[in-house]
């Protein structure tokens, strides 16, 4: 006989990054809203049983009170959309955790839940607050950002779950986190005793995590893919944060008939309120540069970075002259300029553009470290190095979280 089909729909989105400001300058809030106001029609339209947001709901782990109550009231005002839909929101690195878990009380009075740290008491974890179900559809296991040594918590909440499952429903996995083997191609990676690091966290492999979920609803890399299982994703970011990210920014629909099949994916593309230009799309010097950008306004509105080759410092009117050009578009906004050094001659190493204040502000500390020290030595720092740099920066951030 074969079986019932169940069904569960799923919304997938993570890396919101509210409260962001960029390059210091221009608040995002608005950007934020039109992709908040596009997330409020999906969910009427398609209406899932479950919002899920993997990660990241702020940009930093002190908001301000501007970005706290802009997500409050977007929150509420998907509750009142799909008052029976439970809302399921984990921490991310940006995020501070211990503010993520101060809101969770009040929160599940509007079938919200907000997951922030792993907690353990005697060595034991609390994996009860891990765990959701959505009677008649399925579990959720709810795993928000820990560090390296805690990643066996994905294996006991997944184990918990498959003794509680007796109707053999459908299980969500979430994290945020990296996955090797993944496309970080809108962020800086590096790489330490065969492990990549994108943003200060360590890859892990799916391999050493338990089978028995139907999708992996990943937040962390901004770059939409679902990997290699076909039942991993990352869903991306859905507001362009910065000028790598130069695809195309959508939300996550995931569909999943019964345990053990296969999940169907849909991605939902979102419309960007501004769009980011870089121009020319290659670095070319200072004063072709300005050339090309006087004859190539772009005819929609949106933030622009001029991108420079050159060898030596530049004058000290070239964000001026860039304004001067940009005012003559409309609803152009200036962000910054990007310098790229041209190529020693004779030497086998392409230069690296050099850090504008967006991209140094999103860098983790070992990545700054590296950069540093490859520019001062001329050679890659060592794994000794990094170790120790690493073990320095955990400690830390354990501090601060603290």
């Amino acid at each position: 006989m074969p079986l019932k089909t169940i069904e569960m729909k799923i919304l997938h989105t993570s890396d919101w990054h509210i409260g962001q400001v960029l390059n210091f300058h221009y608040d995002r809030q608005e950007e934020h809203q039109y992709f908040l106001d596009q997330l409020c029609k999906i969910i009427e339209r398609e209406r899932p049983d479950a919002l899920i947001v993997s990660g990241d709901l702020y940009d930093k782990n002190t908001p301000s009170n501007t970005a706290m109550r802009f997500l409050n009231d977007n929150l509420l005002k998907i509750c009142d959309i799909a008052p029976e839909m439970p809302l399921i929101l984990t921490a991310g690195n940006h995020d501070s955790s211990s503010r993520i878990e101060s809101m969770s009380g009040v929160w599940k009075r509007v079938n919200t839940h907000f997951i922030g740290a792993a907690e353990r008491i005697n060595d034991q974890y609390l994996t009860d607050k891990h765990i959701l179900e959505i009677p008649g559809k399925g579990w959720i296991a709810a795993i928000p950002y820990i560090p390296d040594y805690q990643n066996d918590l994905y294996n006991l909440v997944l184990q918990e779950i498959q003794e509680k499952n007796t109707q053999n429903l459908p299980v969500i996995l979430m994290g945020h986190t990296t996955i090797g083997n993944a496309i970080f191609s809108a962020h800086e990676s590096t790489t330490f005793n065969g492990r990549d690091i994108v943003g200060g966290i360590n890859s892990m492999s799916l391999n050493e995590i338990d089978n028995n979920y139907d999708y992996f609803a990943l937040g962390h890399i901004h770059t939409p893919q679902t990997l290699s299982n076909g039942k991993a994703r990352y869903c991306g970011s859905p507001v362009q944060l910065n000028f790598k990210e130069q695809f195309a920014h959508s939300v996550t629909i995931v569909t999943i008939e019964n345990h053990g099949d296969m999940p169907t994916i849909e991605t939902l593309e979102l419309e960007p309120l501004r769009k980011f230009y870089s121009i020319p799309s290659k670095p070319t010097p200072l004063e072709d540069a300005l050339t090309y950008l006087e004859n190539n306004l772009p005819d929609s509105q949106g933030y622009v970075q001029l991108n420079i080759l050159s060898a030596e410092r530049l004058p000290s009117d070239t964000e001026n002259r860039i304004r001067n050009i940009l005012a003559k578009g409309e609803n152009l906004l200036y962000c910054d300029y990007k310098c790229t050094r041209p190529a020693i001659e004779g030497s086998n190493t392409i230069e690296k553009p050099d850090f504008n204040l967006s991209e140094f502000k999103e860098k983790s500390p070992l990545e700054i470290a590296e950069r540093y020290f490859r520019d001062s030595n001329g050679t890659e720092m060592d794994d000794t190095l990094k170790e120790l740099l690493n073990t320095v920066i955990d400690e830390v951030t354990e501090e601060q979280a603290k």
